[in-house]
């Protein structure tokens, strides 16, 4: 055999070596846990289950997973405002759910109270009547929805249910809270703003593409409340400029 065929042949195999390195590496499935590893959301259910889904609707044929409270599933895509898209490591499947019963892992805030214990309440009220648990210094709560001004709605791991305390009462860094997504936008920037509202008096800061923040609260559909730590400041930005 001619050194020149050795040659050609030698270069032909590692291009085909090559190719099927490509191939394979392509066709490894991709799990939560190399997309959306920091993304964890925790089921919490009052009773029965949460669907996992195959389409954004309530339907009994479209259900493909049940998930329960405690059940952990990794967010992958938020921009519904009731469904979003998720990988349940529990059945190994990606499908869809009810956001309204997942509580954020990576939105965690401690328990701070010089004497006595926080209430976690029925209502957003200072009254005996709806207290349905005691938190002491040290708890935690994962924070559900942070839009009122005084009570914010939460989820307690020590009580396994849902309701609101008096946030004056948390301790925890803005700059940890929630997920992170990054700013996209063709031109101009994206405005970091006090209210849910399209109103140039109420920017606090200017967000440009690549700029990052991270989640708190996604209850509106357009507006979510964020932290910036380019501003060190928490404020309102339109959700269809972040990805």
């Amino acid at each position: 055999m001619s050194k020149k065929w050795k040659d050609f042949s030698f270069k032909a195999l590692l291009k085909w070596a090559a190719v099927f390195a490509i191939v394979f590496t392509l066709s490894l499935p991709v799990t939560a846990e190399d997309s959306q590893a920091s993304n964890t959301w925790t089921v919490s259910v009052s009773k029965g289950y949460l669907a996992l889904r195959n389409a954004k609707a309530y339907d009994s044929r479209n259900e493909i997973g049940e998930l329960y409270t405690g059940d952990t599933v990794e967010v992958t895509d938020s921009s519904d405002s009731t469904y979003w898209y998720v990988y349940s490591p529990k059945h190994n499947k990606s499908g869809y759910v009810n956001k309204n019963y997942l509580v954020g892992n990576t939105n965690t805030w401690t328990v701070s109270v010089s004497e006595g214990y926080l209430a976690l309440r029925t209502a957003k009220a200072y009254d005996s009547k709806n207290e349905i648990g005691e938190l002491y210094t040290g708890d935690t709560v994962q924070l559900i929805d942070t839009s009122d001004s005084t009570y914010w709605y939460v989820y307690s791991p020590k009580h396994g249910r849902e309701g609101y305390v008096n946030k004056n009462y948390l301790t925890g860094g803005s700059s940890s809270s929630g997920f992170t997504k990054t700013v996209s936008i063709q031109k101009g920037y994206l405005a970091l703003r006090t209210a849910k509202a399209y109103d140039e008096a109420n920017e606090i800061g200017e967000l440009y593409t690549g700029d990052t923040v991270q989640v708190i609260d996604t209850s509106d559909s357009t507006y979510w409340y964020v932290y910036s730590p380019k501003h060190g400041k928490n404020g309102f930005v339109n959700k269809d400029y972040l990805y």
